[in-house]
């Protein structure tokens, strides 16, 4: 099995058939039928549901384009960091960062760092904490920002800043400002603190009124923001309501929306870097990271 075979196999899954895969590579069908098929026999596993008209994976196949991904995304990244050491580059930095963070680091930690540093380039990957965590492990990824709560004990860990949570929405639903009452309001949250929310309502002897749960902060705020119910967001996630509307927006809203924070422990959240304790770590990523710790009071 090599990086060529593994290349196949995976176009093959994206472009759905045989013919528009073998297009994309430049290919007759008959040569790239029998890479895949030598690929199948080296490995002892049917990879393909036969007589289909499209392309479907056995539970063999998708592990192996699970695993393939990853290896020729690895491929990639080694050979960027090859080329910037040759060419004595500070090279990429290659981070991972959760959306209610990406505004702050944009705006509060890039432009700075661009100022000292205006040879590093950036891949930027965006998602959910769990999503960079995994792309860490996978060594996709360098470094990563992130927010509690997660669980990685395999990770080192520095804690860039402690937040409170805000509750945002229409002011119709701040009648009473107390927590207990905000959480009886029809609520939109992190599916990841769903147990915390569950927890805390359960302290109240209340049931939360989950109107909508998913996994970015920009959702929650759109949602918030139509005024289908309070959003529960991290108190950096306000970059995102301020910069997602014109000034005649918010001044048009400011009558409408309320945004408090929600003074109660159990719901604060840290913005952490995470990175693996014995990973390569990028001559740009260990500059990022000292950086983090002299101006992480900035985010």
């Amino acid at each position: 099995m090599d990086l060529k075979q593994l290349q196949y196999f995976v176009t093959v899954v994206e472009e759905g058939n045989i013919s528009k895969a073998a297009a994309k590579l430049h290919l007759t069908q008959p040569p790239l039928s029998t890479q895949l098929k030598c690929l199948e026999n080296e490995l002892s596993v049917t990879l393909f549901e036969r007589g289909s008209r499209k392309i479907e994976l056995t539970q063999e196949g998708k592990i192996l384009y699970a695993r393939a991904q990853s290896i020729l995304e690895l491929t990639e990244l080694s050979k960027k960091e090859l080329l910037d050491y040759s060419c004595g580059s500070l090279g990429t930095l290659h981070i991972g960062i959760v959306s209610s963070v990406v505004d702050s680091f944009l705006y509060n930690l890039m432009p700075d760092f661009h100022k000292q540093y205006k040879e590093i380039r950036y891949d930027l990957f965006e998602g959910n904490t769990y999503e960079q965590i995994q792309k860490l492990r996978n060594n996709l990824i360098e470094l990563a920002i992130v927010r509690t709560p997660y669980q990685a004990e395999d990770l080192s860990t520095l804690v860039l800043k402690k937040e409170s949570m805000m509750a945002f929405g229409h002011k119709r639903y701040f009648q009473q400002m107390d927590i207990k009452s905000l959480l009886q309001q029809p609520l939109i949250l992190y599916r990841r603190w769903e147990k915390i929310i569950y927890d805390l309502c359960h302290s109240y002897s209340i049931t939360p009124n989950i109107f909508c749960m998913n996994d970015d902060a920009r959702t929650t705020v759109s949602l918030a923001n139509e005024g289908y119910g309070i959003g529960i967001i991290p108190e950096s996630a306000g970059l995102i309501i301020a910069r997602s509307m014109t000034k005649e927006e918010q001044l048009s809203k400011e009558k409408l929306l309320t945004c408090l924070e929600l003074k109660e422990a159990r719901l604060d959240s840290d913005i952490c870097l995470l990175y693996k304790p014995n990973g390569y770590i990028s001559k740009a990523g260990n500059l990022f990271i000292q950086y983090l710790k002299e101006k992480s009071s900035t985010l």
